[in-house]
This record gives C-alpha cells, structure tokens and sequence, in this order.
C-alpha cells in the first residue's frame, strides 16, 4: 500500500471506527502529492455541477464501470467497484432547475460547506476514503459522483478474469436460493455466510447498493433510476439505511434482466429459481 494511501486511510479511521481526517502538514503533502488526499474542493453550483458530470460521462463507456466493477471482486480493490453506482446515477438524472437556496432535493446536490477545523470531514478526501474503504457511500450525490468519475478516468483501465466472473455469477445466484419474501439483508448475509470471496458485511451492503443503482437489483416494482428517476426513495422500515432501490427490494423482485444486459453488455444466465416464489 502506498504511503498516501496509509496516511488517507488512517486519517479517518481506526479500531474505534470514524476519525476527523486530521494530519499533519508532512503528511497531507505527500497524500496529496500521491493523489489520495486534496485541498478544501472550490465552490461550484448546482448547474456546473450537473454539466461537469455530463461531460465526464460521455468520456466513459458502460464497458469501462462494469470492468471495474467485476475487477474490484477478485482484488479488493474497491475503488474501482464504485463507479458503477454514480455513472448510472449520473445517466438518469433529468434536467431540472435547482429547486432550493442550499440543497437540491430532486437530484442530491448540496453546496460545499467548510466546517473550520473539521472542514477534512466534508471535502473530496473523505470522499476519497470512502471509495478505498467501501467502495463509495454517497452514489446518489452529485458532488460525490462527480469525483468519483473524475478519479475513475485517472485509473488504469482494468479486465475482469474468469475468477471474477465466477465471483460475480454466485453472488447473483444467492437472490435464487432466498424465499420470495426475503430482503436485502438476507442476500447479503447468504453471501456472506457462503464466502463466495474476501469481504465484509459493509462492503457486502455497498456491493449490492451499486447493483440496485444501476438497476440490477430493481423491478417494476421499485425501479431503478435510469426507468425512473421521480420514485419514492424512502425505505419501507425506519430503521433499514439502505439506499434506494435496495431498501426496498425484495428476493421475489429477483434479478432485473434488461438492466443487466444494458449495463453488462450480456444476458444474464439464471442458474435457479426462487424458492416459493409470487412472481
């Protein structure tokens, strides 16, 4: 692991979980002069915000994230997971107006606002540690898919093996083994139990957040938002902090078919049925 990455890592979190993102000039200059940590990002509006992203998407193919997506499975590398989720996100949204003084209700975006000295709390590099941590957190944000696909164009390009398609194969196959009425939780927890490969409950959570994003974990039911993106977004239980459409999803929601060949260039092959199904 590079130094940076050290520095960036240890910089907001450690065995007692969330930390400020303080470090000491020496330090910040080389995360930054690595390219894991930046300065407080300038203040742009909600129009250039959405226009920038526009662009950068017609700068990446469908191919491109879903590579980097089944690549992140066998490597871990889970700053490459994330742009799944915010290309589709940034694809759907619609034209609009920005609808109130400091926060756009209808796309996600919010202004950037310095905190003094816990401003490392709500810049880029706390968005940066969240993409290496997890695999992203803020999808649905504007703000964070902007940087997300700013610094997915700077990576190398990468090509899935065999071994990650394996991987991504029996983790789809785990929606087939759950009752009709089972919920996100029970998948990831299957998947989990299964050890299809090297993770975690929360990088299991985000894995399949990025999947319900881009639309193959959605239904007519709860679509996703490339089929639509004015939707009710809010999970059925108060205490369920799943981003939409997993918050939502059910096993007999099943497997979204024509999402997965539009963002995985190929038809999805099922291996199995799920189990009392209502569909």
């Amino acid at each position: 692991m590079d130094k940076g990455l050290k520095i960036l890592m240890a910089a907001y979190w450690d065995c007692n979980g969330w930390k400020t993102g303080e470090v000491s000039d020496e330090d910040y200059e080389i995360a930054k002069s690595e390219g894991y940590m930046f300065p407080f990002p300038e203040k742009i509006t909600h129009d250039e915000t959405l226009h920038r992203l526009k662009e950068v998407c017609s700068s990446i193919t469908p191919k491109q994230v879903a590579d980097a997506f089944l690549y992140s499975l066998s490597t871990r590398q889970l700053q490459y997971r994330s742009a799944l989720a915010t290309y589709w996100y940034a694809m759907a949204i619609p034209e609009h107006s920005f609808l109130n003084y400091d926060y756009c209700g209808y796309c996600n975006w919010y202004p950037w606002y310095d905190f003094g000295k816990h401003k490392m709390l709500n810049g880029t590099s706390v968005l940066n540690f969240e993409r290496y941590k997890w695999g992203g957190v803020r999808h649905t944000q504007p703000q964070y898919a902007l940087f997300d696909l700013e610094q997915f164009k700077l990576m190398p390009k990468v090509t899935p093996t065999k071994e990650d398609r394996i991987i991504f194969s029996e983790i789809l196959n785990c929606v087939y083994e759950l009752e009709a009425s089972n919920k996100a939780g029970k998948l990831r927890d299957l998947i989990l139990k299964k050890k299809i490969m090297k993770t975690n409950k929360q990088e299991i959570t985000t894995l399949l957040e990025i999947l319900s994003i881009c639309g193959v974990l959605s239904s007519e039911r709860i679509p996703c938002y490339n089929d639509c993106f004015e939707v009710d977004t809010t999970p059925v239980e108060h205490t369920n902090d799943m981003t939409y459409p997993l918050n939502r999803w059910k096993a007999s929601d099943g497997i979204n078919e024509n999402r997965y060949k539009i963002v995985f260039g190929e038809k999805h092959q099922k291996s199995g049925t799920i189990s009392n199904s209502i569909r």
